[in-house]
């Protein structure tokens, strides 16, 4: 019985998840909340752009 514990126990940690996602990005340091979403706007092109030319 205690082998079964040890081994749903593990299997149970195992899967069970992380914390929080790591952000894939540094933070956006902007000043105003129109600049924010500008920066955001311009990477997502710009990702959109490479995703594109890699095709």
């Amino acid at each position: 019985m205690g082998v079964l514990g040890s081994l749903f126990g593990g299997v149970f940690l195992a899967t069970r998840g992380g914390g929080q996602p790591k952000q894939a990005a540094p933070p956006i340091q902007a000043s105003s909340k129109d600049e924010e979403t500008f920066i955001q706007d311009f990477l997502k092109q710009v990702n959109g752009e490479e995703k594109k030319s890699e095709h």
